[in-house]
């Protein structure tokens, strides 16, 4: 194209330009043409979405992601609020915030919910439903075992119901912290924390006591480190049944210390002074025959509800005056089994009459932590609760076994559920301690006359031949705590000295409970090395016969276990052996009704050098080889059968070892040296005790009018 072709086709396109500008109207025109009036607008009401349906399994939590728009009206604009609600379902949804769009759900029960977002402008609402499916949580294996059958039942029963549990963890592992077991208690504690209301820990079984609901305790159980789940029992003293032959008003017991020989100890200069018994009750009153002369009532702590008085109940008090009463109120008329022997108050049983599991392991921290401080030798437990499984997995049983290797003689009460077998309470189900029966001595010196207690209770879950021995238990004289709930409701039972004092009678294993541990007390007077095995097998070993011409036989032959108390028998028993017999215990053994070379037994207690050792053979409570994992980490490992199950133990160390209940099984526990073990690496009374907290929820409880009927 040429130069000038171009410059006509620009003078176009310029004159075109110049006719358009003139075309346009001026601007000034444009404004005064008015616009058109927009019509209001009316208020909608706002879009809601609540989200997807979902389908979880608990104890999941399900993730709830609203979303809501508005128009702005009505004008000036009102604020949005937000509501989540439950519309249906089997159990209670909680949110974690139920005025945001975004929050969680968590869910009691499994089955089928509807929530519903509902989201308001102020003036109009709207809302939106979500459906959310809830599977149970999985079976998975070992998990089911994690908890307590009566616990499980509970659970089904009521699953919103708050039930009292005890979180036991598994044992800790390398390496330690400076206290494992506080370490593993706190990890209960804080489980019970997230799932549940905490009420403390219980570091001598690596556990915590608190309550919670089904939900919680099944997502308590499907975390790896616990190990079971236990149901916090009631524990208490226990109704008997009727007596056979109605006993006349005036029979009772004041003569039992020379039924079972004691005064015969009295008399070598033996009463029992400088040993203390811990007596695990519903506390101690500080009554004259405890307190004068001299106050032997060495401390009291608490471990049930808030103490309104020494002892609301009046029950440990009369355990308390047949262990160590002097009768100072009674002019020497009334006088326990060690009348000498200094006191521990625990308490572990609430003004109801009832206390837990945990607040009686809570009390046996406390004993170990101060034995030393006030020789405390010896563990009374005057109570039970039922056994529904073995004592291997019972808490309780591993806690006295733990007292027990540490150097505690644990004396508890087989329980008044005779007499029918199979009856015996925890811990009086444990094979280590010694578990008592009853005898009624019918308020006479002579044994021919005495009779096996109706309600005393015999055999266990385990074939446990228990009873170990019995001991007087009916209508026994001891110290009365004038208005205490026993005295209140009972006033028959008040007992008028010569000088006319007043005491109290009570029947049942509490009371035979408490004349054996009077006579473990003399025993250790006398020799204060005796171990826990030696002691038991001096008592049992050592028994009396007794009811040949009461016309009376024993349901079962283990019924009364070896036979009756003897404290002089097994005082002599322990004097005639050699100072230190610890090297030669194992060539002498006691096992009721047989016959061991060595062995101590009922008609020659005399005749028996080395000293018999108790509890060979036996195998400890789960909780037991747990807690005491880092106690027994590094000493010698030895199995009873070094091939068991085609694996070489004796090549395992403690780094390589399953510790676990096949383990258990296998170790030669005979071979720990007790004495000499790392028990400086565990912490016991370390962590505060929350009455408060302990008491905060109803639960089923004992009453004291239902104690005996005799």
């Amino acid at each position: 194209m040429n130069r000038r072709r171009l410059l006509d086709i620009s003078w176009a396109l310029v004159a075109l330009a110049l006719a358009l500008v003139a075309a346009a109207p001026p601007a000034h025109a444009q404004s005064l043409v008015p616009a058109p009036p927009s019509a209001p607008l009316a208020n909608q009401a706002p879009i809601v979405n609540a989200g997807a349906d979902q389908v979880i399994t608990l104890p999941s939590t399900a993730n709830l992601t609203g979303a809501a728009t508005d128009d702005g009206q009505p004008n000036p604009p009102g604020v949005l609020t937000t509501t989540w609600s439950q519309v249906s379902g089997p159990g209670t949804v909680s949110f974690s915030n139920a005025s945001a769009l975004n929050s969680t759900a968590t869910f009691s029960a499994s089955g089928a919910y509807v929530l519903r977002l509902t989201v308001s402008d102020g003036a109009l609402a709207a809302s939106d439903d979500v459906a959310i499916t809830i599977n149970p949580a999985p079976v998975q294996s070992g998990i089911e075992d994690k908890i307590d059958p009566a616990l499980h039942d509970l659970m089904q029963a009521n699953p919103q119901a708050l039930l009292p549990v005890i979180v036991e963890m598994q044992h800790p592992v390398v390496p330690f912290v400076s206290a494992p077991d506080v370490d593993r208690a706190l990890a209960a504690l804080d489980l019970l924390r997230q799932y549940g209301t905490p009420v403390a820990a219980l570091s001598l079984i690596d556990a915590a006591a608190g309550f919670a609901n089904g939900a919680g305790i099944n997502a308590i159980s499907l975390v790896p480190t616990v190990a079971r789940i236990h149901h916090d029992a009631t524990v208490g003293t226990q109704r008997s049944a009727d007596p056979p032959v109605v006993a006349p008003p005036d029979q009772l017991s004041e003569v039992y210390p020379l039924v079972v020989n004691a005064n015969h100890v009295w008399q070598q200069g033996t009463t029992g002074g400088g040993v203390t018994v811990a007596v695990l009750d519903s506390g101690v009153a500080a009554d004259a025959d405890l307190v004068q002369p001299a106050n032997r009532i060495l401390a009291s702590v608490n471990f049930a509800d808030v103490r309104t008085a020494s002892d609301p109940g009046g029950h440990g008090t009369h355990i308390a005056g047949i262990i160590a009463g002097n009768g100072t109120r009674s002019g020497g008329e009334f006088v326990g089994i060690a009348p000498q022997a200094n006191v521990v108050d625990v308490r572990v049983l609430g003004r109801t009459g009832s206390g837990r599991i945990s607040s009686v392991i809570r009390g046996i921290e406390w004993v170990l932590a101060h034995r030393a401080v006030y020789n405390i030798r010896v563990i009374n437990l005057s109570f039970g609760a039922r056994a529904n499984l073995s004592y291997r997995a019972d808490p309780m049983s591993a806690a006295v076994e733990i007292a027990w290797r540490r150097g505690l003689v644990v004396v508890a009460a087989s329980g008044n559920g005779g007499p029918e077998g199979g009856t015996v309470v925890t811990p009086g189900i444990d094979p280590y301690v010694i578990t008592v029966g009853a005898t009624d001595d019918r308020g006479t010196i002579s044994r021919p006359d005495d009779m096996f207690a109706w309600f005393s209770a015999w055999g266990s879950a385990d074939s446990n031949a228990k009873p170990d021995l019995v001991a007087p238990g009916r209508r026994l004289v001891s110290i009365r705590v004038p208005g205490s709930a026993l005295d209140t409701l009972f006033p028959d039972r008040v007992v008028v000295a010569q000088n006319g004092s007043t005491y109290f009678r009570l029947t049942g294993t509490s009371m035979a409970t408490g004349v054996v541990s009077g006579a473990a007390a003399l025993l250790l007077e006398g020799r204060p090395n005796l171990t826990p095995d030696q002691v038991k097998a001096l008592l049992v070993g050592t028994t009396q016969q007794y009811g040949q011409a009461s016309g009376k036989g024993l349901p079962d032959p283990i019924a009364d276990g070896s036979g009756l108390l003897d404290a002089y028998a097994a005082m002599i028993a322990a004097r005639d052996t050699t100072p230190d017999d610890n090297d030669a215990l194992v060539l002498g053994a006691l096992v009721p009704g047989v016959l061991v070379p060595g062995a101590l037994v009922p008609s020659a207690p005399l005749s028996v050098a080395p000293l018999a050792c108790a509890n060979l053979a036996l195998r400890p409570a789960d909780g037991f080889a747990r807690a005491l994992y880092p106690v027994l980490f590094g000493s010698p490992l030895h199995w009873k059968d070094p091939t068991l199950g085609g694996i070489d133990w004796q090549a395992l160390t403690w780094s390589s070892v399953a510790w676990d209940s096949v383990a258990w099984d296998n170790f030669a526990w005979d071979s720990v040296a007790w004495d000499s073990v790392a028990w400086d690496s565990v912490a016991w009374d370390s962590v505060a005790w929350d009455s408060v907290a302990w008491d905060s929820v109803a639960w089923d409880s004992v009453a004291w009018d239902a104690f005996t009927l005799d």
